[in-house]
């Protein structure tokens, strides 16, 4: 089973994975936090995305029908209760291309959907949970002047932030309310190279990017929502590294980077204003960072390795290692809110993987499952055979002492 994208509910009860199309049916996978037999799937020719609502009832994924040569977001409603092959509820129009990992997102509520991914389109649903039926139009687009490689919601679905290869980053607020062809209120333009990733506060009023070139950078701006024009960054990293993603808390006074030799973490983001502003800590790799994950309360940070060490790491906000799994290899991550429920894929024929990583603290706004633990070991949530096209590994991820052999830690 290859792994195109993976999504976990805020709750962590609920996973969805997408398959690609390697010579069978690509698949949208939804899957329990109990169980590694998926509860539903749903074919077509080829997935590239899925997001999933704060407590697992909606589903989109974007994907493509070879039959009709076109795109299309797909969604589905009740996705908790439904079982087998359910057809969605909705199909988007033509999309005009592939919506890729980092080019799909979904409010808490699962009311609001956007994407990108498509060339130089941006796409935005309202009302999603009440619409039905085919060739379901856009509610609002924009036509970007390069290519859009990266998107992200506020949890309300009100603002929207997407970085392109201009290389900028564009900014909507009241985007429930748009319609037609929408400009974004503002778009930066200071950006060094192509954007990798962005990432939103919930309430919009923060947001970040990295970029992916040489050199790399990650870019902040605070008070998102009363800027206007073409806004200079509030502050900016000084590590020159290609960088493949971002994330923050859900305050967005946590940033937390992943790129080509490391994982680099801002504390206090909120309040920073150096230009280059160095990171609280960063730890070192000889490897690429595929992916980052953070927790709501920026209290725990998920790295994935997936060149050489295939190493996945789990931090606390100060920096340290937690624990450390050395067999589990992945390009993309997603976390519960809590920090508690981990979820991992890769796009190799591997497998996908849902942990419980032992610690977790408070959501912003969501009840956490469990409650507040702090346990120094991380097991697979759901133990399964592992066969091919399966759904999760046959194994249990305990954490290994914290021994750094190809990286190291250091204090800013």
């Amino acid at each position: 089973m290859e792994t195109t994208d993976i999504a976990v509910s805020k709750d962590g009860q609920y996973v969805a994975v997408a398959t690609p199309s390697e010579g069978r049916p690509s698949e949208v996978r939804f899957y329990s936090r109990s169980s590694a037999t998926p509860l539903w799937t749903w074919s077509a020719d080829s997935f590239y995305s899925v997001a999933i609502s704060e407590h697992g009832e909606y589903v989109a994924a974007g994907g493509y029908v070879w039959e009709a040569l076109d795109y299309y977001v797909f969604y589905w409603k009740n996705a908790r209760a439904l079982t087998g092959t359910p057809d969605p509820d909705w199909t988007s129009n033509d999309v005009g291309g592939g919506i890729d990992e980092r080019c799909l997102d979904m409010s808490d509520d699962g009311n609001y959907v956007v994407a990108c991914g498509t060339g130089v389109n941006v796409f935005y649903w309202a009302d999603a949970r009440h619409k039905s039926g085919v060739n379901v139009a856009t509610t609002w687009n924009w036509l970007s002047g390069s290519w859009v490689e990266a998107v992200d919601l506020s949890s309300d679905g009100d603002y929207v932030v997407v970085g392109t290869t201009g290389p900028d980053v564009a900014y909507w607020k009241n985007a429930r309310s748009l319609s037609g062809t929408a400009d974004p209120d503002w778009q930066s333009m200071e950006l060094d190279t192509a954007v990798a990733d962005v990432a939103v506060s919930d309430d919009g009023n923060y947001v970040a990017a990295a970029t992916g070139g040489a050199p790399g950078t990650v870019y902040y701006w605070a008070g998102a929502r009363s800027l206007s024009g073409d806004p200079s960054a509030t502050w900016y990293s000084g590590e020159e590294t290609r960088h493949t993603s971002i994330d923050m808390s859900c305050d967005g006074d946590s940033v937390v980077a992943g790129a080509s030799g490391g994982v680099f973490f801002w504390g206090g983001a909120r309040g920073l204003t150096g230009k280059p502003q160095d990171p609280s800590w960063d730890y070192f790799t000889e490897s690429i960072i595929s992916d980052v994950a953070i927790n709501d309360a920026g209290t725990y940070v998920a790295a994935v390795d997936d060149v050489f060490i295939d190493t996945l790491f789990f931090f606390d906000r100060q920096g340290n290692l937690l624990w450390e799994d050395l067999e589990i290899r992945g390009d993309m991550l997603s976390m519960s809110c809590d920090g508690r429920t981990l979820a991992v894929g890769h796009f190799a024929p591997e497998t996908v993987w849902l942990l419980d990583t032992g610690y977790s603290s408070p959501c912003c706004g969501v009840t956490p499952v469990g409650g507040v633990v702090s346990t120094p070991t991380a097991a697979l949530i759901a133990v399964a055979p592992f066969v091919a096209f399966a759904g999760l590994a046959v194994a249990v991820a305990v954490a290994v002492a914290v021994v750094v052999v190809f990286a190291k830690k250091r204090a800013a």
